[in-house]
Order: structure tokens, then sequence, then C-alpha cells
């Protein structure tokens, strides 16, 4: 039991009353004043009294920690891809570019304190609560959906150093009921709308033209995937967004029935236009708390979303072929791209320098690389433990052929996006087009895909069985795979022809509904 105290850094204390400075988290620099009170020494033969001794008088103030991130198997090839984005970002610098990031936060509740683990409680010292890093609320379905967007800063002049992308910048959060709205593509597209147009985001979206257009390339990066995977080297910004945010929820209640009850002792709304005016009240409240929130300087700018313009209107949409898709989209697991294409009878002329830059239109996929006795080379697909992926435009100078690139890849005319992304690697040629290469995401882009090759018949692809269905979408279902690999499970849209559902439960409503 001594040794292991020493091994982990703790001692007795040396006086009758003795106050030491403790951290507030195992992570943190910040200190407070903990007091330890001191027994006579027992001997070291007396194991029970050694265990009473730590168990009684070894104690400290501790928070829960929001910091416990899944390691998940893609971990490395994300922040691959992140790293290219920011060392493009760095070239390109903040006249060009709009970085920002966006998440979803833990869901906030009403009818009860919103934040309660963030308080202060006696524990053994021995042990540290690590709790998900999204899910700082317990509480029953009452509940708001904060979709926050950082805008992130770019340093000027930081040419080729991913570090000159900032973690700081202004905080727009979108409040929407969890019961009435839902966290979708619309509702977010909604969200970037609203956020172009606000004073405070002018400087990180618009370019100084007299116009204020908005910046030629948005970048957008979004926590999540890969079981909520962290996917920065450091998530500095959303961390203190989600500290500072919890801090000002810490006592606060957002009342439940403020114009009625619309509820009944279960639980079961009987009253939906009430349900909705409760709903508002509670958004707009907390709306009007999250302001006081500052970081570095820069303001947060919080909005409660009605249910009823809480998404773009799909039918206001452009719906645009396939062909249109193929020449400036390209997908894959993490990364999606939208590019201009080089025909002026198609689109505008680029207003950036990005194909000055990248001479292959879009962007490579990251592979790793080692030192070998035979020179530089990338390391087998399988060793994804031990991949070391240097940045974008060291990768651009290797030639990658047969000489650099395992035997593995020679399947491929076109090396996929995901080449090295780990939890897919079994899935990467039922996702290319035998006809023209393009490598897509889903298996369901690949069929709406082959309507541009009308002479070549669609390949039959054998059902996929899920572990079980998360949410359905009219004909579309989001299916939880298990990979061959590792074991790691993806979420993926299906239809629901192409799935084996045989004993599989099929869930009643969208689980954001």
């Amino acid at each position: 039991m001594p040794l292991k105290i020493k091994s982990d850094q703790f001692r007795e204390p040396e006086s009758e009353t003795e106050i030491e400075q403790m951290p507030v988290a195992s992570n943190s620099k910040k200190s407070i004043n903990t007091a330890s009170v001191s027994k006579p020494k027992p001997a070291e033969e007396d194991f029970k009294t050694q265990i009473s001794l730590i168990d009684e008088d070894l104690v400290r103030q501790i928070c829960a920690q929001n910091d416990h991130h899944f390691d998940h198997v893609d971990r490395k090839f994300c922040t691959a891809t992140i790293k290219f984005l920011e060392e493009i970002s760095s070239i390109l610098g903040p006249k060009e570019v709009c970085f920002l990031s966006q998440d979803d936060k833990a869901r906030v509740p009403i009818g009860m304190t919103a934040a309660n683990k963030q308080i202060h409680f006696l524990m053994h010292m021995e042990y540290r609560v690590s709790l998900p890093d999204h899910d700082w609320v317990v509480a029953e379905k009452h509940k708001f959906i904060p979709s926050v967007y950082a805008g992130m800063q770019i340093q000027p002049n930081g040419i080729g150093n991913p570090a000159a992308v900032g973690y700081f910048g202004p905080t727009y959060i979108g409040v929407r009921s969890g019961k009435q709205s839902s966290s979708t593509a619309f509702a977010h597209g909604l969200d970037l709308e609203r956020l172009l147009e606000l004073p405070e985001f002018e400087e990180i979206a618009k370019t100084d033209a007299v116009d204020k257009t908005v910046k030629p390339i948005i970048i957008f990066s979004i926590d999540g995937g890969g079981g909520r995977m962290k996917i920065r080297d450091s998530r500095n910004a959303f961390n203190i967004v989600e500290r500072k945010m919890s801090k000002e929820l810490a006592e606060l209640i957002l009342p439940h029935d403020h114009v009625g009850r619309h509820f009944d002792g279960q639980g079961r709304t009987f009253d939906t236009e009430l349900e909705k005016r409760n709903f508002e009240f509670a958004g707009r409240m907390l709306a009007e708390v999250w302001p006081a929130v500052n970081i570095d300087g820069f303001p947060t700018v919080p909005k409660y979303i009605l249910p009823e313009t809480s998404e773009l209107d799909d039918e206001a949409l452009l719906t645009k072929d396939e062909k249109l898709f193929s020449d400036h989209v390209k997908t894959s697991q993490y990364f999606l791209q939208i590019l201009k294409c080089n025909n002026l009878e198609c689109c505008m002329k680029p207003r950036s320098s990005y194909f000055s830059v990248i001479l292959v239109h879009f962007l490579p996929p990251p592979i790793p690389l080692e030192q070998s006795s035979g020179g530089l080379k990338a390391p087998d697909r399988a060793n994804d433990e031990t991949h070391i992926f240097p940045l974008l435009f060291v990768s651009k100078t290797i030639k990658w052929d047969d000489t650099t690139l395992p035997e593995s890849t020679c399947s491929f005319k076109v090396l996929p996006y995901d080449l090295y992304c780990p939890s897919v690697q079994s899935s990467l040629l039922d996702r290319t087009c035998k006809v023209c290469h393009i490598y897509f995401a889903s298996i369901v882009m690949l069929k709406a895909h082959f309507v541009l090759h009308k002479k070549t018949p669609v390949p039959q692809i054998p059902k996929v069985r899920p572990q079980r269905i998360a949410a359905r979408r009219q004909r579309e279902l989001m299916a939880i795979i298990v990979s061959e690999e590792n074991g790691s499970t993806d979420a993926e849209w299906f239809d629901e022809g192409d799935l084996d559902l045989n004993g599989i439960e099929m869930p009643t409503e969208n689980p954001d509904s």
C-alpha cells in the first residue's frame, strides 16, 4: 500500500493540520485549498490501519471531468484530415477562408437543474470521475438541443503552419426544442444562413469587399462521428465553451409549466399547443443566459428557434443531377468536399487561390509514411496503430506508385480518400464505381450514381445485416453496422430494401423528435 501511495504521488501529511494545494482537475494548473488531517503514523505492517487512514484522511475536492473521449480506431486518420484543412487554411489565409467548428452539445433539460454535475463534492483521492465529454446533464425527455458554432480565427501569414488556425472566435448557439424539432442537415443549413448574417461573424465569414460577400472557401469541422471521437489534437475551443456554458447553467432551473401544465403524471403530453408555448418561454430564457459567456473577448450569440421555422424549406432548395454531383462533390467516411469545376460554362471563375495550390482539384487522401530500409514507403493498411500521417504538402511531394504503396492498394485504379481509414477497409471496393472508379461514402450514393452509366447494369449488392436500426426517414433507415475488421460500430443511411431486417426491431419514431 505505501508503494501504491508513492507511485501515485500521494503522501501523508507531516503535521497535525496541513493545508496543501491540490488541482481542481487532474489536467488543470489551477488549484484549490484542500485540508487533510493526519493521525499518528502507524506501523508499516498494520495494513488495515493504513487502508483506514487512506479512506478517511486523504481527501480532496474535485469536479466531475467532462473530458472522457472514446479512443476510436479512426482517430489518427480523422486528425490527419483536420490537419490537411488547417494547413490549406494557413496558406490561403483569413481573407479567403471561413473556418467554422460545429457541435451539438448535451441536451439541456427543463424542470430541473440544467447542469447539476459541475458541483464540487468530497471523494476518495485515488478516484477521478471521467464522464462522456458531451453529457453534462441528466434529465427526462423535455430538453433543448443547443447547436454550437464556433468561428475559428486564422492568423495571417502563417503559411504552411496548421497552428495558424486558432481556437477562438465568436460563438453562435441555435437553441431548439428537443420535443418539436430535430438536429438535421436542414436545421444546420438554416443555422449557417443565419450565422453568415450576424454582425459578430462578419470578420470570420465575410470578405473585405464593399459588398461584404461571403468568403470563397468555407470549412466546416464537425465534432462527432466514430463514437464521438477526438479528432483534433486539442479541443480547447469547445472545452472552454462547454465549461463556461455549464457554469452559467449550474444553478439554473428552466420552468416547464410557465403557461400551464401540458403533461400528465406519467409525462405524457395532453396539450401540444401548451407544450410549444412552455418550450418557447424556457428556450428564450435559456438564450438570455448564454450571452454572458465571453471567451477571450469574443461574444456568444444564442437564439431560440421556433419549431415552425427550425429548418430550411426543402421545397425551395435547388435539385441537381448526378452528373453535377460527380463533377463537383467527393464523399468519404468523415469528409465531404464540394468544389467548383474548371468549366466556366458551368461554374463562375474561382475567387480564391485554391486551384493554384491544389492542382489535382480535390484534396488527396491522407497516406501514412514510414522510414524503411528501402526508403520512404506507405505502411501496410492493417497496421493502423503505428500509422504516422505527414502534413498535406509533404504528402504531395511523394510519388505514390507501386514502389511506395503496399501491394494491397494495387486493386484501386484511383486511390479512394478512405484508403487508410481503418473502420471501412472491407467496404472500399464495394463503395467504388467499377466504371469510372469514383469512391462513395455509402452504397446508397453508389447506386444513385449508376444512372450515369445507363449501359452498365447496376451491380447486385448483397443485403447488409445491421446490428440495429437507429432511426428512419421515409424509405431510408439509419443502420448501425459492426465493422468486420475491428468490431467498431458505424451509422449509415440505407434504402430499406438494401438491409437484411429479419428479426430486427424497427424504431417507431425518430429519436430526435
